[in-house]
């Protein structure tokens, strides 16, 4: 991800903006991300930014008396990692393999069976793959359907992807959708022929699209633990502390960092420092800014489905979010066991 220019993809999307309200909200998108900084890559959260501004202004001495001795650090960061562990799949992008029309992949064709309404929004723009699961691959954690090909689409066409942001729920510009079996007869050329957007389209063609083209996916299944990023982890800490240490050892603060010298909430950023780019399905997720679900009331979507990170190469963007953003889709477990995507959680941010 170091090799991405944060700032550039703004400009680009400034000189292209289709009329003078896009135009001026994406320049106060630019002048915010000017005011803030270049982002501090590997410090994937604005959470997690303002913590470390709060420690690095700080001496050990000035900040608040620490509660929770140092030699026990280390068995409380076990603790919260023993006690939040799941299995999660990280994916890496290949680009020596082209991936098939079934293929688990970021973008390019989608399939699609014959005689389907493709989807598209309300205004009847049709929307474009942003990935492709073949669920076959994920079996192993068994909170998927066991069967089929999942598809997320996005609305290419419009600078916020199609999400919105007084709903995030709204699958207007946006769709997951479940093929429960696949049609073998189904061709590259019989997708061409709806003449579907994809994502081969440069920015300027297509603002909304984050891909810079189709990529094929290794997948690897690994233990993913909470992190200081999750709003959540702030709970999950002071209460692994009271079980190791008691009541005292927070003695009624609210966050995990007051309760920690200044290098001891230092070490615990190194505990649970995750490399990106943080490409996954299922685990706990990343943001840039906040937890949509602890602010907008949607808690109830407690799983992470899929989440894209901004991934690039030797100075060559091959996935942007805006500026050096991330992006997820979240639903309620029960309804991803019974296979039920309704009602979907699409939030994606940046720096």
């Amino acid at each position: 991800m170091d090799e991405i220019c944060p700032f550039s993809h703004a400009f680009a999307r400034l000189l292209c903006a289709p009329n003078l309200g896009t135009g001026l909200f994406i320049a106060h998108e630019i002048w915010c991300a000017l005011r803030r900084g270049p982002p501090v890559l590997g410090v994937p959260n604005r959470r997690v930014a303002d913590i470390k501004g709060s420690l690095s202004g700080t001496t050990e001495n000035e900040s608040k008396a620490p509660l929770i001795p140092s030699e026990r650090v280390d068995e409380i960061a076990q603790l919260i990692k023993d006690t939040t562990a799941t299995k999660a799949y990280r994916l890496s992008i290949n680009e020596s393999v082209t991936p098939g029309l079934t293929s688990t992949k970021f973008g390019g064709l989608p399939y699609w069976p014959k005689g389907k309404p493709y989807p598209s929004t309300s205004k009847g723009q049709k929307l474009m793959l942003l990935a492709q699961l073949r669920l076959e691959d994920f079996a192993a954690c068994e909170k998927f359907p066991s069967h089929g090909l999942l598809q997320f689409f996005i609305d290419s066409d419009d600078d916020c992807s199609g999400m919105d942001f007084d709903d995030g729920c709204n699958q207007d510009g946006f769709r997951v959708v479940w093929h429960e079996s696949i049609d073998q007869s189904v061709t590259s050329d019989d997708v061409k022929a709806l003449d579907v957007p994809n994502s081969f389209d440069s920015w300027d063609e297509a603002l909304g699209n984050p891909l810079r083209g189709e990529f094929a996916l290794d997948i690897r299944l690994e233990t993913s633990w909470i992190n200081p990023a999750c709003d959540a982890f702030d709970e999950v800490f002071l209460r692994c502390s009271r079980q190791l240490l008691g009541d005292e050892a927070v003695d009624g603060r609210d966050d995990w960092y007051s309760c920690l010298a200044k290098s001891d909430s230092e070490r615990i950023f190194d505990l649970f420092e995750v490399k990106g780019p943080l490409h996954q399905v299922l685990g706990y997720p990343f943001f840039t800014q906040y937890d949509p679900r602890y602010v907008d009331g949607l808690k109830d979507m407690d799983t992470l489905m899929l989440q894209i990170d901004s991934d690039g190469v030797k100075n060559r963007d091959r996935v942007l979010w805006g500026d050096v953003g991330i992006g997820g889709f979240f639903i309620n477990g029960e309804n991803l066991k019974r296979g039920d995507f309704s009602r979907v959680l699409f939030n994606w941010d940046c720096y």
